[in-house]
């Protein structure tokens, strides 16, 4: 075993994880239905050189004398689990799957091939968010379709070796340390941000505390306006994130006031050797919106893509540390509900391609609630598919699906009119209701 201090990302997740019931929300979830002539064995092969590729795969997480440490098995192995298919709707059943615990000490993963039907498989990866992000995802489908293919008899593979691995890049991050200037934006940035009274789709009274239970909604950006949101970004000289963050925003602020914080994912993958490391390197981190009702939509999506370039520019900053988790050190701010409502952006979803056979995602709703308000929205064509993990303690579906009406209605506000006034938009929502 080689021994190797936790990234600071590891780390947070790792101590929460010890004061976590089960199911965890840290535990993620990479499904694929595939059907075809399937070659087991090439499939078993591929996925062996996939997990030597990746020393996290192999990797177990561990309290050791100087703190929490990854501890990287040489020799390890996830091995492939095979199973009848046990019924029940796709999603539901893979979610219960999702949910199993895993044993971090031993493993982060679990690999399982479902026998659906003839020619017909579901693959099961799951795996904590210890040892994984969206990039890693990607950089799955991208490898695991190499191998697959060159197991299956086709030619070399021809993938770059891996790059610098987790536990070397924990030691040099550690070494590097968090800056003080960085640290010191942060206590700025967030000085005096109110914590989210109320969540939308109206205000109404709100447990005092959030239980593990999730549930998820669904909804889509249709093509035609998934156009108009790309050609408003462009007009308003921004992304489609900061313009869909910023609905999400007015959303929020309609039942709270001006000033709200939406959490938004930002990746730490900034240097060419972490570019194909298979890990837990991206973060959610909390992006402060102003929303005053005198302004218009435009202002306000200007004043948020500023903010985000500061987010952006003080990225190396580990969200237990801003004061959003846990960790051994004492975050610069009081961290309670930072970030109870986030939003994920996939503009370039990837894809497993295995030579003769048909493979599709399968997106699986949250083991449990990770935060109060999870969406994610993911590019589908000219449009995108959303879907939302929402905690049962604090909305309704009926609810849930409101809060998807709403922060639609927005987008197609915004994207119609970047001028308009936010007052106005806060009574197209205040209307759904």
């Amino acid at each position: 075993m080689r021994e190797y201090p936790q990234t600071f990302e590891q780390e947070s997740l790792w101590i929460a994880e010890q004061f976590m019931a089960d199911p965890s929300p840290f535990l993620e979830t990479w499904a694929q239905h595939i059907v075809g002539p399937l070659d087991v064995p090439a499939l078993e092969r591929a996925l062996a050189a996939l997990v030597e590729r990746h020393a996290v795969l192999r990797t177990g997480f561990t309290l050791g004398e100087q703190g929490p440490v990854q501890c990287v098995d040489p020799s390890g192995t996830v091995s492939l689990e095979r199973l009848p298919w046990p019924g029940g709707e796709l999603r539901d059943t893979l979610r219960r799957a999702g949910q199993r615990p895993l044993d971090l000490a031993v493993s982060p993963a679990r690999l399982t091939l479902y026998d659906r039907a003839p020619d017909e498989y579901v693959l099961l990866l799951q795996i904590h968010h210890v040892a994984v992000d969206d990039a890693s995802l990607v950089l799955l489908d991208h490898e695991l379709s190499a191998l697959y293919a060159q197991e299956a008899g086709g030619g070399p593979a021809g993938l770059a070796p891996p790059g610098l691995s987790l536990g070397e890049h924990a030691v040099r991050a550690r070494k590097a340390g968090v800056a003080p200037d960085d640290l010191a934006f942060w206590a700025g940035f967030l000085d005096g941000a109110p914590a989210l009274a109320h969540l939308p789709p109206v205000r109404r009274p709100l447990a005092a505390r959030r239980g593990p239970v999730c549930a998820c909604v669904r909804t889509a950006v249709p093509a035609a306006l998934g156009d108009a949101v790309r050609a408003a970004a462009r007009a308003l000289r921004t992304t489609p994130h900061v313009l869909m963050s910023t609905c999400m925003a007015v959303t929020a602020a309609a039942v709270n006031g001006e000033d709200v914080v939406i959490g938004s994912p930002v990746s730490r993958r900034g240097e060419p050797d972490l570019d194909a490391v298979f890990g837990c390197l991206t973060d959610l981190l909390p992006v402060r919106y102003l929303v005053p009702a005198t302004a218009t939509f435009g202002e306000v999506c200007a004043e948020a893509k500023r903010r985000s370039l500061d987010v952006l520019r003080h990225r190396n900053v580990p969200y237990a540390r801003i004061g959003g988790g846990v960790t051994r050190e004492r975050g610069v701010l009081s961290g309670e509900h930072l970030a109870r409502i986030c939003l994920v952006l996939d503009q370039a979803p990837s894809r497993l391609e295995l030579p003769g056979l048909r493979c599709e995602r399968v997106h699986v709703g949250g083991a449990s609630a990770k935060f109060d308000w999870l969406q994610y929205v993911v590019a589908d064509g000219g449009g995108w598919d959303v879907r939302a993990d929402y905690a049962t303690d604090y909305f309704t579906e009926d609810e849930a699906v409101l809060v998807l009406r709403q922060w639609l209605t927005a987008l197609t506000a915004a994207t119609d009119d970047p001028g308009v006034p936010v007052r106005e938009l806060f009574d197209r929502l205040a209307a759904l209701g």
